[in-house]
C-alpha cells in the first residue's frame, strides 16, 4: 500500500468572518436567540480564508472534497451517521451559527457520559476508504461550558475504524492492526490557566499504545469556552509492508492557524482494506466520568478533502453483494463463524438473500468470500433463496435477508452462528426446507 502525501499545505485562517454578535448558549432554552447590546460591535471571528476544494489536483481522480451544506439539510443524518449513545443529541440550531443558517449542536445532559457520534461516514456515501483525509470545521464549546478536575471530553475525530473490528475504541485492548483503530481529538481541564480555558488533547488507539484505552497526549494548545475556534485536521494512514506496518502513520491539527500537535509514527494497520471509515464530530464526555452541567458544542462549515481513496472491488458489483452500509434495509443478518477446520455448508432463506461483508456486528469481521454463489428463491429447485459456499479456518461470512432462515447445512457445523443479532445452535435448523 503506498501512502500517498497531497494535503501537506498549512491550514491559512484569517479573521475575515463577522458575526452578528457571539451568541450565548442557555442549554434550559436553546431556542431563544441572543442578540448583542446596541451599544456594542459584533465580535470578530476566525474563519477560514479559503476551501480545502481549492486544493484538488483536477487530474488526481483519487481525491475528493465533500463539504457539508448544514443550511441544505433537513437533519444530521442527511450528511452523518449519528449513532452510539444519544443519537437525538445532534440537532441543527439556528441561533448559535459561525455563519449562514445553521449549526450542529451537540447536547452532553448533565449526569450523563454520552454525547454522540455524527461522523460522515465515507462507505455510504460511495468511497471506498481514503488513505488520507484532511479537514476543516469551526468548533464552539458552550458558554456554560464546564469541566471537573480530570475530566476528558473528545469530540472529534481525525480518522476511525470499525468495519474491521471493535479495537479502535471503548478501552477493549490494543488493536493488532487488523481490527479497528481511531485518532481523536478531546478537550479537558488538565493543567488549564482557568475554568472557561481546556487544554487540547491526542486520543489515539494504534499497535504501539501503552494501555488497553488508547493513548492520550496532552498538548500546549487551550481552547476557550463562548468562543469559535478554527480546527484543522490531518490523517494519513501508516504503509505496509510484507504485511507488517511501518511507524510512518501521520496525525495533525492545527487551532486558528497553528500547528497544535503533530505526530509522523503511528501505526494502525497491518492490512490495506483497514483505511479511514468514518471523520468528522464525534462526542463522549469521559470515560467513567459525566457532565458535571449541561453542556453543548457547536460545529459548523465541515469540510472534508479525501486522498488515495481505492476504486469500489469489483466484487461490490456482483448482484447479490450488498454494502454493510445498507444492512438496516433487510430483516436481518446471518454471521457464520467457521472453526478451524475447512467447511463446506448450505444456507436456506424463505425470502430473499444476499452475501457482504461488515464488521463489529456480532463481534466478528466478516469479510468477502469469492466461494459464496447466491441462488434467489426464482430460480432455486425448492422455491428458497440459498447461499452455497467453502469457508476456511478461522473466517467468518456474512450474510442479509428478508423473510426467515430455514435450514442449514453444514460439514463440519460452524463454530458460531448468528441470526438476527442473536446466537443461536446450529442444530436448531435441519439440513434442508424440506426437513423444516
Amino acid at each position: 500500500m503506498d501512502r500517498r502525501t497531497v494535503l501537506k499545505a498549512s491550514g491559512a485562517v484569517t479573521a475575515t468572518a463577522l458575526l452578528a454578535g457571539c451568541p450565548t448558549d442557555d442549554p434550559e432554552d436553546p431556542d431563544e436567540p441572543d442578540e448583542p447590546p446596541e451599544d456594542e460591535e459584533p465580535d470578530e471571528a476566525v474563519g477560514f480564508e479559503d476551501s480545502l476544494a481549492d486544493r484538488i489536483d483536477e487530474d488526481d481522480g483519487s481525491v475528493e472534497f465533500v463539504g457539508v451544506e448544514y443550511d441544505a439539510l433537513e437533519e444530521p443524518t442527511d450528511a452523518y451517521r449519528v449513532w452510539s449513545g444519544e443519537p437525538t443529541a445532534f440537532s441543527f440550531v439556528d441561533n448559535h451559527t459561525f455563519d449562514g443558517e445553521r449549526a450542529l449542536r451537540c447536547e452532553i445532559p448533565r449526569g450523563e457520559s454520552n454525547g454522540s457520534n455524527a461522523a460522515y461516514w465515507f462507505p455510504a456515501n460511495g468511497y471506498g476508504q481514503p488513505l488520507e483525509v484532511r479537514q476543516r470545521a469551526m468548533i464552539r464549546l458552550g458558554e456554560g461550558w464546564t469541566m471537573e478536575a480530570g475530566d476528558v471530553c473528545r469530540f472529534w475525530t481525525l480518522g476511525l475504524n470499525t468495519e474491521a473490528g471493535e479495537l479502535g475504541s471503548g478501552g477493549r485492548g490494543r488493536p493488532s492492526g487488523a481490527d479497528g483503530w481511531s485518532s481523536m481529538l478531546a478537550i479537558t481541564n488538565r493543567e488549564g490557566r482557568s475554568t472557561d480555558e481546556y487544554k487540547l488533547a491526542a486520543y489515539t488507539y494504534h499497535l504501539d499504545q501503552p494501555s488497553t484505552s488508547g493513548e492520550f497526549e496532552l498538548t500546549d494548545a487551550r481552547l476557550p469556552a463562548g468562543e469559535w475556534i478554527a480546527l484543522e485536521t490531518e490523517v494519513a494512514m501508516n504503509a505496509v509492508e510484507d504485511g507488517e506496518a511501518r511507524a510512518d502513520g501521520e496525525a495533525r491539527c492545527w487551532i486558528d492557524g497553528e500547528l497544535a500537535y503533530e505526530r509522523t509514527d503511528f501505526r494502525w494497520t497491518t492490512v490495506e482494506e483497514q483505511a479511514v471509515e468514518y471523520a468528522g464530530p464525534l462526542v463522549r464526555y469521559g470515560g467513567s466520568e459525566t457532565a458535571p452541567a449541561d453542556l453543548a458544542i457547536y460545529y459548523d462549515e465541515h469540510e472534508l478533502l479525501a486522498s488515495g481513496i481505492p476504486e469500489i472491488p469489483p466484487y461490490d458489483q456482483h448482484p447479490y453483494f450488498e454494502d454493510p452500509a445498507n444492512m438496516d434495509a433487510y430483516d436481518g443478518r446471518v454471521t457464520y463463524a467457521n472453526g478451524e477446520e475447512r467447511a463446506t455448508y448450505r444456507l436456506f432463506v424463505d425470502g430473499s438473500l444476499v452475501h457482504t461483508d461488515w464488521s463489529n456486528a456480532d463481534g466478528h469481521q466478516a469479510s468477502y468470500n469469492a466461494t459464496v454463489e447466491i441462488t434467489p428463491a426464482e430460480e432455486s429447485e425448492h422455491g428458497y433463496a440459498t447461499a452455497e459456499a467453502t469457508a476456511e479456518p478461522g473466517t467468518v461470512d456474512g450474510y442479509l435477508f428478508d423473510g426467515e432462515v430455514v435450514a442449514l447445512e453444514a460439514e463440519p457445523e460452524p463454530d458460531e452462528l448468528w441470526v438476527g443479532g442473536d446466537e443461536v445452535d446450529p442444530d436448531d435448523y435441519p439440513d434442508s426446507p424440506t426437513d423444516a
